[in-house]
């Protein structure tokens, strides 16, 4: 979303677009319901004017006036959806009632009903032309939908008509913040404000320019010269909460959090005095509003969830879970309890139960910005790259300042070796979260991967002044010296990242290959092993470990170690590839193709046993065999995109069954997303099925990923020929046997060359 837009629709929640309190003169009824509902609504008792007023309307369905104090009070609960629905509802009643369709228009507003606002402006206007207000609400809807052009205009022409107008110099600072022009916008604010002292939205339209401008101190004043004008008032309350905990003064809050609750005169506000508690950690507090509110049935399920929260929190895991499995069979639709059971879930390692769980709650509630983030998580832990950035992509599409998706975005990103999507959802994740790290270091680490070493340096300077000692931090800084060739410098990093953090990966691997170039293997094995009696089953560790064992030519310990990477995550790829090239170098592929087999039997349901086995028959070119055990790895479970890879490959190199190729070569890409393997898999399904043009991207995508693979320079060059494209396939078949004048293939890469030239 562009910056403009965060603006309109902060100011809409800090009230700047607010429907009138008032509404037009009701006609008189004798409906009971109706003047019950009035006379609760002046005694600020909402809940009991929405049921009086819904009450009235079975009665009579078609009485615009009820409908109107129906979607006031609804306002008044913070319901905003169901009340711009009752406007609306009312508008389609009174046609030819501009108030009507202005506050029909102000309702979609705020429910960020872009088009439908402005098309009810512009029905005002149509009746009342020199209404100020409609053209103000007018250049909102525009601008909501970025005309800012057009905004700008209606702005303007509502400030011909009315110059002294709070609420036009309100917009028209908004839409000059929005490209860009603060010192004017801010200008036009101060003239809001001096036009209207009195006005609450203006001075919190104000908080919100300078709380994105970065003046927290200005935006605290904004917000208390509110405060001194209308102390009770919810959203100046709720602007001073927001400030409070953003800028780390949690403990200052309690009086406006209070406060904000009494304005709201729901028994839902106090769930959030309930929030503030659990976040100050004063559970004793928080304890016997939850217990009271329990016996409401709108509020049991939200109550019972904070307990069971407070429950796990307390090292009560079983009553915790006990608690909120009660809520979700009373309340099958309660996206939050689904949400907390699967974020526990997930910290306990059951991360199919979790994803399970995460997955339900999304179809509870698509739009539940909590629920795509957990299940974004809960993919990520179970292998499902793809999967992952889509979930946290849609948390951003339904808020696009969720720092946390940016940070986790560019975290999947570079993981995928998509190096300049990282680094920009590092960029934005900082926008968004100035003052947390995880974005920096992602970006540094993206400008690593890039090899922009000058920027990545700079980028390290924030970081390394505001976390002097962070072992994570000192480990980056570490690389970077060891990439400008500084190994003393880098050792030094690298020893003070794990003086604070011994198990910290990144300084491992650095320091280790630091002792390796000193031929010192055997302490960067020592160093490994103690760690690795800390951590037996965290597979980097286990991979890092294998990869020194290799270099020490210790095949056995490197075999355990990979078989140890295999079992605790099977979508790790490398470990096959080193563990397959250890057997094969040893000349052991029966012995073991055989124990591999007899740990299928005894653990069915292991993918990582099932593929191994494929690929030492593939290796000893049994493929029928190999088929099938790569079919029973897929059979195993839902995550064996290695032999999805590996099969598709085969079938491709044996002509057959191709179609079926193709879908496991896509469903092995969604899991090991941009790997070059699984990238020229697909080309050579492609190639094999007579389309050398889908192929031709995949594989040149997979020679860009890894320029030094003969292998494919060879496939590229063969599609280049089948697509006619003679002087290109030339050139890479020639740069295969340049790169590997004996790799598999080459006896065909020179048929193939001297048909061309022939």
């Amino acid at each position: 979303m562009k910056r403009s837009r965060v603006l309109w629709l902060l100011l809409t929640a800090c009230g700047l677009i607010l429907p009138a309190i008032g509404c037009s003169n009701p006609q008189a009824t004798s409906d009971k319901y109706f003047a019950r509902g009035n006379a609760a609504f002046d005694t600020q008792k909402y809940p009991d004017a929405i049921l009086a007023y819904r009450n009235a309307l079975k009665a009579d369905p078609l009485s615009a006036p009820t409908r109107q104090k129906l979607g006031q009070a609804l306002e008044k609960v913070g319901d905003y959806n169901n009340s711009s629905r009752e406007f609306v509802r009312a508008a389609d009643l009174l046609p030819t009632d501009a108030k009507a369709q202005l506050q029909a228009a102000k309702a979609l507003l705020a429910t960020q009903q872009f088009e439908d606002s402005a098309t009810r402006a512009r029905r005002t206007i149509e009746l009342e032309p020199r209404n100020a207000e409609a053209h103000i609400l007018l250049g909102s809807a525009l601008a909501g939908n970025d005309d800012f052009d057009g905004a700008m205009k209606q702005i303007q022409e509502a400030l011909k008509i009315d110059p002294l107008s709070g609420q036009g110099h309100l917009n028209k600072a908004a839409l000059l913040f929005g490209k860009g022009l603060n010192t004017e916008a801010r200008g036009s604010f101060e003239e809001a404000i001096r036009l209207d002292p009195a006005s609450i939205s203006a001075r919190l339209a104000l908080a919100t320019f300078h709380l994105n401008t970065g003046a927290i101190k200005e935006a605290e004043e904004a917000v208390r010269g509110a405060l001194s004008i209308a102390p009770a008032d919810l959203r100046p309350n709720r602007a001073m909460v927001a400030i409070l905990l953003s800028s780390g003064r949690a403990s200052e809050a309690e009086p406006y959090v209070k406060a904000a609750a009494a304005a709201n005169g729901t028994p839902e506000a106090e769930l959030g005095l309930v929030d503030y508690y659990l976040h100050m950690n004063r559970v004793e507090a928080a304890t016997p509003i939850l217990q009271r509110l329990l016996e409401s049935q709108q509020l049991f399920a939200p109550a019972s969830t904070r307990l069971a929260f407070i429950d796990y929190g307390a090292g009560r895991k079983d009553e915790a879970h006990k608690r909120l499995d009660e809520v979700l069979q009373k309340v099958p639709t309660s996206v939050e309890a689904a949400t907390t059971k699967a974020q526990w879930l997930l910290a306990e390692g059951r991360y199919p139960e979790g994803l399970a769980m995460a997955q339900a709650a999304v179809k509870m509630d698509p739009q539940s910005l909590t629920g795509q983030f957990v299940l974004g998580r809960a993919r990520s832990v179970t292998g499902d790259r793809a999967g992952a950035i889509d979930a946290f992509k849609e948390v951003l599409r339904l808020n696009p300042r969720v720092g946390a998706a940016q940070t986790e975005l560019a975290r999947l990103n570079l993981a995928a070796g998509k190096t300049d999507e990282g680094i920009q959802f590092a960029r934005e994740a900082i926008k968004t979260q100035p003052k947390v790290a995880d974005p920096r270091i992602l970006l540094v680490r993206g400008l690593i991967a890039r090899r922009d070493i000058e920027r990545a340096t700079t980028e390290m300077g924030p970081l390394t002044r505001a976390l002097p000692d962070d072992p994570t931090v000192r480990a980056l800084n570490g690389t970077l010296f060891a990439l400008k060739k500084d190994s003393a410098g880098a050792r030094r990093e690298y020893e003070h990242a794990l003086q604070a953090d011994p198990g910290q990966l990144d300084a491992l691997g650095g320091l280790s290959a630091l002792d390796v170039q000193a031929g010192k293997l055997d302490t960067a094995r020592q160093r490994i092993k103690i760690q690795l009696e800390r951590s037996p089953k965290n597979a980097p560790l286990l991979l890092l470990a294998a990869r020194t064992d290799l270099q020490a030519q210790d095949t056995a310990a490197a075999e355990q170690h990979l078989r140890g990477v295999i079992a605790a995550d099977p979508s790790i790829m490398p470990a096959y590839e080193l563990l397959a090239r250890t057997y094969l170098q040893q000349g052991r592929l029966d012995e073991a193709r055989k124990e591999f087999e007899h740990i299928a039997e005894r653990e069915p349901n292991s993918v990582g046993a099932h593929t191994l086995v494929g690929i030492i028959y593939n290796m000893q070119n049994r493929l029928d065999e190999a088929e099938k055990a790569y079919r029973r790895a897929l059979d195993s479970g839902p995550a064996a995109p290695v032999a999805a890879n590996n099969l598709a490959y085969l079938y491709a190199d044996r002509d057959h069954n191709l179609e079926e190729a193709l879908a496991l070569a896509r469903a092995a890409a969604v899991n090991l997303k941009d790997n070059p393997a699984v990238m020229d898999t697909v080309g050579w399904v492609y190639y094999k099925k007579g389309e050398p043009n889908l192929a031709i991207p995949q594989f040149e995508a997979s020679i860009q990923k890894d320029p030094q693979a003969a292998g494919y320079h060879y496939h590229l060059g063969l599609a280049y020929a089948k697509a006619g494209q003679a002087a290109k396939a030339k050139r890479a078949l020639n740069e295969a046997l340049r790169l590997n004048p004996k790799f598999d293939g080459a006896a065909d890469a020179r048929r193939a060359l001297s048909t061309l030239q022939s």
